[in-house]
């Protein structure tokens, strides 16, 4: 149970970490609600329309709630920031704010508030929206692709060894070398090492004492892009491994099935990686 609550500690600093050097430039779609909080229909004052039409005018490539997506953000939502518009208004002033969440649900920005005295609904929404996205014209966006296939990368920070173990044991060593080597390595074929298909990568699984750390495999190398951890409910995973993470589990065929929400869609992912 220690251990446990030792390897939850250490799985979720690591992921905060890498929330915590994220930026906007990290993502290359915004979606924008068909519907705001504060307002009682979809795009009421146009306020929703104006927002994705002031989200491209400052280089975002942005999308309404329902419309057509790009394939690349139809696949993964994960590649979008989630807009809103926040209302936080005094008695003679409206005063909006404009917030972009990552795919978790983590605030990535927030903008200064803007604010307009008009009378007026429509006048003063417009007005402070605007007024609201001259911090984010002062963000300069650029969406950076390199950054972020980086990041993608990188896994999550194994669970340390066990200090009873006073002779370090080789698949530790082995490992300790694959870091230095900047995560890439060459697997050898080992009952250790499962294979998998998927969208026409080829990924391997190499066994550890948490569940599996994870290889996308190239022509001459391995490159290791992330974790499973093995949950306390038989046969369930936790997968922290860029565009794959998600939960996941062994069917009957010896595949992993990973599940995931898409928050472009709102829809469960299902996809197989058929064993080799």
């Amino acid at each position: 149970m220690l251990r446990n609550f030792f390897l939850g500690i250490l799985l979720f600093a690591s992921i905060s970490s890498v929330i915590a050097q994220k930026s906007v430039h990290d993502y290359k779609y915004v979606i924008v609600p068909k519907e705001y909080e504060f307002l009682k229909s979809e795009d009421a004052y146009q306020l929703n329309s104006l927002t994705k039409f002031l989200f491209n005018k400052y280089g975002f490539s942005a999308f309404l709630q329902g419309d057509q997506f790009p394939e690349d953000l139809a696949i993964n939502g994960c590649m979008a920031l989630q807009a809103n518009v926040k209302k936080d208004s005094g008695l003679f002033v409206t005063r909006l704010l404009v917030s972009l969440r990552d795919c978790n649900g983590n605030e990535i920005f927030v903008s200064e508030g803007g604010q307009s005295k008009e009378k007026e609904y429509k006048t003063a929404y417009h007005e402070a929206l605007r007024n609201a996205f001259k911090s984010i014209e002062r963000l300069k966006y650029k969406y950076n692709q390199k950054k972020q296939e980086k990041e993608d990368a990188i896994p999550a920070k194994a669970p340390e060894v066990s200090q009873k173990e006073t002779t370090p044991r080789k698949d530790v060593v082995v490992a300790k070398v694959k870091e230095e080597a900047k995560s890439t390595v060459v697997l050898p074929e080992s009952p250790e090492v499962l294979q998998f298909s998927f969208n026409g990568n080829t990924y391997r699984f190499k066994k550890t004492e948490y569940g599996f750390e994870v290889f996308q495999k190239t022509s001459s190398q391995d490159l290791s892009i992330g974790k499973i951890y093995k949950m306390e409910r038989e046969n369930s995973y936790l997968v922290q491994a860029g565009n794959l993470s998600g939960g996941g589990y062994f069917d009957g065929f010896n595949n992993f099935v990973l599940e995931r929400i898409n928050p472009a869609t709102s829809k469960l992912i299902k996809d197989i990686l058929a064993r080799n």
